[in-house]
């Protein structure tokens, strides 16, 4: 069995940003696809709320994507599949991030991930000796801009957004990428509603099928 880590933000979470709760853990695309694949892989789910990609969080540094990722990437040891869903976060307007930063903060989880595999020793012991996992990245998804969400995210966060969805299915740079435009979200215009979660978990299983 293998074993997958999908290490993300909010919307690997299951966050119901509308309730203040958690959606129902059997409506999390999470998940629902483990269930649909019950047997065949090991899933283990690293979402939290919040998180960035980079180190941008000053206030709170939990929440900042590289700090916390080679704990828990070491912790689930060996990984089969690396799932990275995160850059949304790193979109929002009170970061003032521009594109290539975060595109540079995404590469980083490749980065990192080969130095642990070029240690001979670690690759014996916690890495079954085996090659590098096979790396997806879920590319920030769509949300609206326009209205519900201009709070936190405007025109310029969905150019920036764009440009970061450009870059990695031109130059690709080791990573798989799935891209899931027509999300349909909860009335804040940013979270997936349980169609969205339900839509994601088949767009992944697809991916995984087309290994």
């Amino acid at each position: 069995m293998k074993n997958i880590l999908i290490y993300g933000d909010s919307n690997v979470w299951g966050d119901n940003f509308i309730t203040g709760c958690r959606i129902p853990k059997e409506k999390q695309w999470v998940n629902i696809l483990r269930k649909k694949l019950e047997g065949q892989y090991e899933i283990y789910q690293e979402g939290l709320p919040a998180r960035v990609a980079g180190e941008e969080e000053k206030e709170k540094p939990h929440k900042n994507g590289k700090d916390t990722f080679l704990a828990i990437f070491r912790t689930n040891a060996p990984i089969d599949i690396l799932i990275i869903a995160l850059g949304t976060n790193d979109l929002q307007i009170k970061y003032n991030r521009n594109s290539k930063e975060i595109i540079d903060d995404l590469l980083w989880y490749k980065q990192i991930v080969e130095e642990q595999y070029s240690d001979l020793e670690d690759r014996k012991k916690y890495f079954k000796n085996e090659q590098m996992p096979r790396m997806i990245c879920i590319l920030p998804p769509n949300f609206d801009y326009k209205e519900k969400a201009c709070a936190v995210l405007n025109e310029e966060s969905e150019k920036k957004r764009k440009e970061i969805i450009h870059y990695f299915l031109t130059h690709k740079e080791g990573y798989e990428t799935l891209l899931f435009e027509d999300a349909v979200l909860l009335e804040d215009g940013i979270h997936f509603n349980y169609e969205d979660h339900q839509k994601m978990a088949d767009l992944v299983e697809e991916v995984l099928e087309n290994e």
